[in-house]
């Protein structure tokens, strides 16, 4: 697996990415081109990983508070996480139930040198929000991130009340699926950021 696609899709992302953390990129970009058959990723060719595994995950860089830790949600093969952890530093925490995917994130996390910073949880989101533990963890975190999870409308209502005040929940999506999602009207303000595909939605807690 070349990083020839991946070092297209990184020209204009700002700000720009320091060599060490284009290496750690390349790195995982080729670590999941190892993992193809396990099902960690489904993008169809190395361009579409490129695009939309790291620079749509990079693009958020921007939206995100300067200081962690941050939260993901259903991290499956580490996007929007793994990419935000290398270029953008900060401690995560991957919420992630599925076996293989958690095992998959642990091992990145090892390989790239980001273990100190990345550590897997393998709950689901409604498992780890009844923990007492996981309250606390998500009342400390100033962001959350998800992609590619459709939340529950008790699951909705439990993040909103257990983040703290101001600590966004970035969600890149589209207004159809924002249209879709179980999601009360009052839980959060909203804000649609315009993105390469769709939008990035951006909620925080109504107080």
């Amino acid at each position: 697996m070349t990083a020839g696609p991946l070092a297209e899709a990184l020209s204009g992302v700002e700000p720009p990415i320091p060599p060490e953390a284009r290496e750690q990129l390349a790195h995982l970009f080729r670590m999941l081109g190892n993992w193809r058959g396990a099902g960690i990723v489904g993008f169809r060719s190395e361009e579409d990983l490129a695009l939309h595994y790291f620079r749509e995950a990079l693009l958020l860089v921007r939206l995100l508070p300067e200081q962690g830790p941050f939260l993901d949600i259903g991290s499956g093969g580490g996007t929007p996480a793994l990419p935000l952890a290398i270029a953008g530093g900060g401690h995560w925490l991957l919420l992630e139930p599925r076996q293989v995917s958690a095992a998959f994130l642990e091992m990145a996390a090892d390989k790239l040198g980001l273990s100190a910073r990345v550590r897997v949880v393998r709950q689901r989101l409604k498992e780890f929000l009844n923990s007492g533990a996981g309250r606390a963890e998500l009342a400390r975190v100033s962001a959350v991130t998800m992609r590619a999870v459709k939340l529950q409308r008790g699951e909705w209502a439990m993040l909103a009340a257990g983040t703290s005040a101001g600590a966004p929940v970035i969600w890149p999506t589209s207004r159809a699926a924002r249209e879709r999602a179980a999601l009360e009207s009052g839980l959060f303000s909203e804000e649609f950021v315009p993105a390469d595909r769709g939008i990035v939605w951006v909620g925080r807690r109504v107080k």
